[in-house]
């Protein structure tokens, strides 16, 4: 077992970029926008005409238009709606509380109109996560010859909304990157899972998910979650922390550095979405992970179409020469469950054995049913 006293990160200063969530923009306030050519000035004004509100032009260069609580999402929708992408790029502008002058800094921070709307549209995220209203649903990952077992938890993350509202993974990210709240988003799902797994009492392994774009200082980033596990009394070797959007992934070396630290604190990596495409496959050597996990549009099928059936082939056997373990992922069929049985994968997952739930749930009893036990 690891001690993660031992390690860097409990003496690394804390991410502060992670810890804090914008407030967002004021429930009441003023729109300040500044067209950079003369082009834009007629565009500009006739969308802010078309919102209905109060228009100002406090002086040549720019306009302002006030809106009330309740008035802001409406505000944005017009002008997101008027506006092309081009002049929702190029035009410049800040958001401030009513009755507050701007001053130099606020010129010197302006912001193009397409991020200062994508805020407004998803300010509903910021809201979720000051309110700490993500929860964790668990879907079990099975050994492939005995499917009925419990190998590991995937913790996988969900929303709610104010009224309720179950919000899905897609987005949640989604919204997240369109706001810049990724780093935040992570984190918080992280901790959130550990929590999770400490009231359900789970003792089976347990595979995190992150995204590496989100952790630019490992020691930093991911300080928190690593003290998180050691006052839940987890210890590194139940966790595996699992390499989300492998696809997106442009800095192989930022990459290798986070799975350092989680290598030396005793934790396991997983490597998701093996076989999406070339990316995928050219970290699998360079990464040398514990798991890979092939993309479930690879699973979708396999026992019937042969050229996904050989691709698939060639990943396990691959893994197996590398001392990889490999899950497949996505199985809903007895069928698909049985390829991968035949042809050595080690674990499975899927809605075949169980759909994801907040209170984890136990694989369906496939083996049985097949025998007609």
């Amino acid at each position: 077992m690891s001690d993660l006293s031992r390690t860097p990160h409990p003496h690394a200063g804390t991410c502060t970029k992670c810890r804090t969530i914008p407030a967002g923009p004021p429930t009441a306030g003023v729109l300040y926008l500044c067209p950079p050519v003369d082009e834009l000035v007629d565009p500009l004004h006739r969308a802010l005409v078309g919102t209905g509100l109060p228009v100002k032009n406090p002086n040549p260069d720019m306009w302002a238009v006030e809106y009330a609580s309740g008035e802001l999402d409406g505000l944005a929708t017009v002008l997101s709606t008027a506006l092309k992408g081009p002049e929702l790029a190029g035009i410049q502008g800040m958001i401030l509380p009513s009755g507050r002058q701007p001053t130099t800094r606020d010129y010197m921070s302006t912001r193009p109109l397409e991020n200062l709307l994508s805020e407004v549209q998803c300010r509903w995220l910021g809201d979720v996560l000051r309110h700490s209203r993500l929860e964790t649903h668990f879907q079990p990952i099975v050994p492939t010859a005995e499917p009925d077992d419990v190998f590991a938890y995937e913790c996988l993350i969900r929303g709610r909304g104010e009224n309720g509202n179950l919000i899905p993974p897609g987005e949640l990210f989604k919204a997240a990157r369109t706001a810049d709240l990724l780093f935040q988003l992570d984190r918080q799902a992280r901790l959130t899972a550990i929590r999770a797994a400490v009231e359900h009492r789970i003792t089976s392994r347990l595979f995190l998910n992150f995204n590496p774009s989100s952790i630019y200082t490992p020691s930093a980033c991911l300080r928190t979650t690593f003290q998180a596990v050691e006052e839940a009394g987890i210890t590194p070797e139940q966790i595996t922390f699992e390499v989300v959007e492998s696809e997106e992934i442009s800095d192989t070396s930022h990459l290798l550095g986070i799975l350092q630290v989680y290598r030396e604190a005793g934790f396991g990596v997983a490597l998701d979405d093996v076989g999406a495409g070339y990316s995928s496959l050219n970290l699998l050597t360079r990464l040398r992970p514990d798991y890979v996990k092939l993309d479930m549009g690879l699973t979708r099928g396999v026992d019937s179409d042969p050229y996904k059936a050989r691709v698939a082939l060639k990943l396990l056997e691959m893994a197996r020469d590398l001392g990889v373990r490999t899950v497949v992922e996505g199985v809903e069929t007895i069928n698909e469950w049985e390829w991968a049985k035949e042809n050595g994968a080690d674990y499975v997952q899927g809605y075949l054995f169980a759909r994801p739930a907040a209170v984890p749930p136990m694989p369906k009893r496939i083996q049985m049913a097949i025998v007609g036990v």
